[in-house]
């Protein structure tokens, strides 16, 4: 009798990992789904023109995937920064 009870609760288990992950990417897809109604709503309230609405968008995100860069640069830079401190700093204290 434990064994069948252990081996339920395995797959008690597995079938709510399973069913978690599936409701996380329908819950990702839903509030997206939410987000570009309610743009398109205001758009559409606004009485702004589809194109200027769907321009900005292309603006906003081109401009947060520059800022995105920029930020990767500088800690790019930060590290070989301190990769070659390190370094010198051992090779003092070696030689």
């Amino acid at each position: 009798m434990k064994k069948n009870v252990a081996v339920m609760r395995k797959e008690r288990i597995k079938l709510m990992k399973q069913n978690s992950l599936a409701s996380g990417i329908l819950i990702k897809f839903l509030l997206r789904l939410v987000v570009v109604g309610v743009c398109v709503l205001f758009l559409y309230r606004s009485g702004v023109a589809l194109g200027v609405g769907i321009g900005g968008y292309l603006m906003a995100r081109c401009v947060l995937k520059v800022i995105r860069l920029s930020i990767r640069l500088v800690f790019t830079i930060l590290s070989i920064l301190f990769l070659l401190t390190t370094i010198a700093i051992l090779t003092t204290i070696i030689f």
